[in-house]
């Protein structure tokens, strides 16, 4: 009777498979942590950054308001505060009599453009550098007046000048023939560190 043959069938063991298995899904938990791990900090990066650019524009809006002061105050008490003084150009003040041409904003191309600032006669006489916040603060006025020249109701853009303290409200203003005065667009432009800038623009009444 011949001997029976017995076939060996040669099997992996049940915990060597397993080990496999458990090596490649800490490889994918590893990668996952890695690529969690760079979106956190990108996004870290991006909030520190977007901090600093709102904290950095807010000082700039904070320091042009020292510009609309500065223009506030030649109108009111300095070299701008007679209507003689208004009916002509001030270069060195940088007040133009007239309404200057404008870019689709409405910012004055003499602030905007340093070539054409220059080229208008203008100069940084009344600019206010401030080296320890890095900025340099610019202003422009000019009159809403067709030209230079005396004050005209049909040239200039005026509003009304209430002359009747008894009159409350905007009675006095719809008054016929009531007097008025010229309009002053004040344009300021603060550059700060990396070339930064901003415009901040007024209108007042003298």
């Amino acid at each position: 009777m011949r001997p029976r043959l017995r076939k060996h069938l040669h099997t992996r063991p049940p915990h060597q498979a397993q080990r496999g298995m458990v090596m490649v899904m800490t490889l994918i938990c590893l990668v996952l942590m890695l690529v969690a791990s760079v979106a956190l900090m990108r996004s870290s990066t991006n909030s520190l950054l977007l901090a600093g650019n709102f904290a950095f524009k807010r000082d700039l809006l904070n320091q042009g308001e020292r510009g609309m002061a500065a223009a506030v105050a030649l109108l009111n008490t300095g070299a701008l505060v007679t209507e003689t003084a208004r009916t002509t150009d001030q270069l060195t003040l940088n007040y133009s009599a007239s309404t200057l041409a404008s870019n689709a904003q409405g910012i004055p191309l003499v602030l905007v453009n340093d070539s054409t600032f220059t080229s208008a006669g203008m100069t940084d006489t009344t600019a206010i550098s401030d080296t320890t916040a890095g900025v340099t603060i610019r202003t422009v006025i000019d009159r809403q007046c067709v030209a230079a020249g005396a004050y005209s109701s049909t040239s200039c853009v005026s509003s009304a000048t209430k002359t009747n303290a008894a009159q409350a409200g905007t009675i006095w203003i719809k008054r016929a023939k009531a007097p008025g005065n010229a309009s002053y667009r004040i344009s300021v432009r603060v550059t700060g560190p990396r070339n930064t800038q901003t415009f901040h623009q007024m209108i007042v009444s003298q």
